[in-house]
């Protein structure tokens, strides 16, 4: 049985831009609806649920402003677009701001670029759907999804053909120096068996290999991005959040080396989705920061983990915000995975060595107390035993894990 296609309700009170709209969006095979008014438009709302609105500012009555804010209100999960000329922006910035509406279509519009916009708006109602009405929900009152940094995108260009051109990727990432400085760091790191000083960013690329390089430049650009909202939050740190990061990416390449010690692709695998598997922590702390106080505060009151509360303070885990977010930037599926699932390792098939490697990895951070935030306990009921018995860890084991752990930290973080 197919999916019936997505709804969308346009509303504008001028009747031409209305048919305009009509006749342009005949053939894609949406169930397209217009009315005139916010009337209208609630009263259509209120006895169908719609996948978007997409609404004129200057409407008679209730104003295109109210209306989506009143959208926003009454039905969370619908996704909102604003129809604007030049002229009438005024107080759309704030609009925008506030969450009430994702994005703008200019007005007048060219017809692909506003067919480009509806086609987004609609994934990205379709990737919440795939995952829960309350990440829906959540996802729709952030006033707009980021986009990956510039120096990201130019580096993975680099990354994409037939060849590697590590001569672009150099220069590109010179100009950046903090993340020159890291990726030095990591190159003269023992975890990727460099024997020899490492004084160029070149020299760090050829040793560090491209996949690593590139989760390294993702990280920090995602820390930047995000932590640029960040306010200051009783339990929640940038700097032990990257630690533990670091921690978690540091021991799942080293879990993954001593199962499979000569498949350098898989433990670089492991290494990314360590240093990525807490990232919608970060977007949690950032785009909703008095829920994550309340999740913080709730373990700490509780004495568990973190994501045994995050559905009651927030409305969804973290796992599931981090990797609809690396979903909306198309990352690697074996990525998206690890961090939806790290918590929950044998729900899911795929990738399994890499995500019980990082389920082990965020655990043993914890335990090791590389980034534990805090008076959150770490929890030895939340550890999956297939996961924990598949690496033979051992007490001496788990102690040499800690060691080197702290040993390359303190190279990287210094």
């Amino acid at each position: 049985m197919s999916e019936s296609p997505p709804t969308i309700l346009f509303v504008d009170d001028e009747i031409a831009v209305l048919k305009s709209l009509q006749c342009l969006l005949l053939n894609e095979g949406w169930d397209c609806h217009y009315v005139a008014s916010s009337a209208e438009a609630l009263s259509f709302i209120e006895a169908r649920p719609i996948d978007l609105i997409v609404s004129d500012v200057l409407i008679p009555e209730i104003d295109g402003l109210t209306l989506l804010a009143k959208v926003k209100q009454l039905y969370p999960a619908t996704v909102r677009l604003f129809l604007a000329a030049a002229n009438r922006q005024i107080n759309v910035t704030q609009a925008l701001a506030d969450g009430d509406a994702q994005q703008i279509i200019p007005k007048p519009w060219i017809d692909q670029e506003l067919k480009e916009i509806i086609r987004s708006a609609l994934r990205q109602s379709a990737q919440q759907k795939r995952h829960s009405t309350q990440l829906q929900t959540l996802i729709n009152s952030i006033p707009l999804l980021p986009a990956l940094p510039n120096n990201y995108t130019q580096v993975r260009s680099c990354i994409s053909g037939d060849e590697v051109d590590i001569e672009k990727m150099a220069e590109i990432i010179c100009q950046d120096v903090a993340i020159s400085t890291a990726l030095l760091h990591w190159s003269n790191s023992a975890l990727f068996g460099q024997r020899f000083q490492v004084d160029t960013v070149h020299k760090a690329i050829i040793v560090l290999g491209t996949d690593i390089v590139e989760s390294l430049i993702l990280s920090e650009a995602i820390n930047r991005m995000i932590a640029g909202n960040l306010t200051e939050i009783p339990g929640f740190t940038l700097n032990i959040f990257q630690k533990h990061s670091f921690a978690a990416a540091i021991i799942a390449r080293l879990l993954i080396k001593s199962l499979f010690s000569s498949d350098s692709d898989r433990q670089d695998r492991a290494f990314t989705c360590g240093l990525l598997h807490d990232m919608g922590k970060l977007a949690a702390a950032s785009f909703f920061p008095e829920k994550y106080s309340a999740a913080v505060a709730l373990a700490e009151k509780r004495q568990c983990s973190l994501a045994e509360v995050e559905m009651e303070t927030i409305g969804a885990t973290h796992s599931e915000l981090g990797s609809y977010l690396a979903e909306w930037w198309a990352l690697p599926p074996f990525i998206v995975n690890a961090i939806q699932w790290h918590h929950q390792p044998k729900a899911t098939p795929v990738e399994q060595d890499i995500i019980d490697a990082v389920h082990v990895a965020n655990l043993l951070s914890h335990q090791f107390d590389f980034g534990l935030e805090s008076k959150i306990q770490f929890s030895s009921n939340t550890v999956n035993q297939e996961s924990w018995d598949k690496f033979f860890l051992s007490e001496e084991g788990i102690e040499i894990l800690r060691v080197e752990t702290e040993k390359l930290l303190g190279v990287i973080c210094q």
